[in-house]
């Protein structure tokens, strides 16, 4: 079981690298206001909203790509999320991806949200490690998040 200091710690670890790393990554973009209209609305992968903040690492061959999802921060009670998506490719097809973070319903009511704290919230974990230029049986998928606790998870 994982402790409260060790959650804790490894948030104000998340929101120190999230900070330092979008304040040095340059071409970030904001959300556009179509995406921002309405929280409850998820991707295509199906973890996070569409409201993510997209940079992009690498201007020839190799590139990352990254949208940082901070809705839970900003959208304070209301549904939203917390976390990263990352796919990388070399000019091509993506060989990498990486969908983590937390997922938040939102409060309906104050008393459930008292009685349980721990259920409008989920885990979304999705990792996927394809060599195309092999074939189909260099892929390797985990969508079962890593962690154990009273939250649940989101398949991405």
């Amino acid at each position: 079981m994982v402790s409260r200091r060790t959650v804790v710690a490894i948030v104000c670890c998340w929101l120190l690298v999230s900070t330092v790393g979008s304040a040095a990554v340059a071409g970030a973009t904001q959300p556009s206001a179509s995406s921002t209209a309405d929280d409850s609305t998820a991707t295509a992968a199906g973890c996070f909203p569409d409201d993510g903040y997209e940079f992009t690492i690498g201007t020839q061959g190799p590139e990352i790509r990254m949208v940082l999802h901070m809705s839970l921060l900003t959208n304070l009670g209301g549904p939203g999320a917390f976390g990263v998506e990352l796919t990388g490719s070399i000019d091509g097809p993506p060989i990498i991806e990486l969908r983590t973070g937390v997922i938040f319903a939102g409060i309906d009511s104050v008393s459930g949200f008292l009685n349980n704290p721990f259920e409008p919230f989920s885990i979304a974990f999705d990792y996927r490690f394809d060599l195309p230029m092999f074939g189909e049986e260099f892929v390797y998928e985990e969508d079962e998040a890593p962690i154990d606790g009273p939250v649940g998870d989101t398949n991405c």
